[in-house]
């Protein structure tokens, strides 16, 4: 494995960590409130997808869709650019 390799595989994983971190807050962020909106402490698919709508349309959470798409793309963009530089192995035979 070469140097630039490694370090474009330490970089996705320090992108892929803030997308966890961010995605983590998303998720406790929309249960949070469907806790506090319908007072159950687990809720079903139908409320996490009410959630999901209200935290897509809340200006509240502008600045945190803003980064979570950021980073996304991010994400998808340097496992696009390794997979297309990515060098095949050659095998002996």
């Amino acid at each position: 494995m070469s140097t630039g390799q490694i370090i474009g595989l330490t970089l996705q994983g320090a992108v892929f960590l803030v997308w966890a971190g961010l995605m983590f807050s998303v998720i406790s962020t929309m249960r949070d409130r469907a806790q506090t909106r319908t007072g159950r402490l687990y809720n079903g698919p139908r409320t996490f997808v009410t959630e999901i709508r209200v935290w897509l349309r809340n200006p509240d959470d502008k600045s945190m869709r803003n980064a979570f798409g950021f980073v996304t793309l991010c994400m998808f963009l340097m496992s696009a650019q390794s997979a297309l530089m990515a060098q095949p192995e050659t095998q002996n035979a």
